[in-house]
């Protein structure tokens, strides 16, 4: 059996509640005891709410980078590996709803500003890594990092979105119509 420390606890209640009561209506007090503990917890273990509220965030971006680099092999060839990468991506959303709910609320809240921005950043390591690295080999386009998550976060996390929500059935076909799209943005043109 898989003990969850305090941290972790803390972090999955202030995620559940964030995603039932939203950013500004979620006090420490509620978190304290959705987790089981007293407020004083939260605070010997994160120096304020929004430390608390931000490092959900970027966990949820660790996660998601990890998700991203699973069986995908460098072996075989860019389009097929990025489809891989790019799959593991939407089905990590499609997976995880409590996370994407998270990351869509707080993505679109003042908690993400320059600085976390850029901290997110630095938990994607993978992602960016494997986006520099196909830039300099001439396959995918060489835009501003924005771009990418403009043109490759959007779709997925709208498909995931609406999937969650009810609005749309994942399929096969759907899963790679959106990839081949998303993929149709990044690559350099022949």
């Amino acid at each position: 059996m898989i003990k969850i420390n305090t941290r972790q606890k803390l972090l999955k209640a202030t995620m559940e509640l964030v995603n039932e009561f939203g950013l500004h209506n979620t006090p420490t007090s509620k978190i304290a005891k959705a987790a089981g503990f007293s407020e004083a917890t939260i605070y010997k273990n994160f120096s304020s709410k929004d430390e608390l509220i931000i490092e959900v965030y970027l966990e949820i971006k660790a996660d998601l980078n990890q998700a991203f680099s699973v069986g995908v092999d460098y072996s075989i060839a860019f389009e097929e590996r990025t489809k891989k990468a790019l799959t593991n991506y939407l089905n990590y959303f499609l997976s995880h709803p409590d996370e994407l709910m998270y990351f869509l609320q707080f993505s679109n809240s003042f908690y993400m500003n320059k600085v976390v921005h850029e901290m997110g950043k630095t938990k994607l390591e993978y992602v960016n890594q494997y986006i520099t690295e196909n830039i300099e080999k001439g396959y995918i386009k060489n835009m501003p990092f924005a771009f990418y998550e403009a043109f490759v976060n959007a779709p997925i996390l709208e498909v995931a979105r609406a999937c969650h929500m009810g609005g749309l059935e994942i399929s096969d076909e759907l899963t790679e119509m959106v990839i081949a799209n998303v993929i149709d943005i990044m690559l350099v043109d022949k």
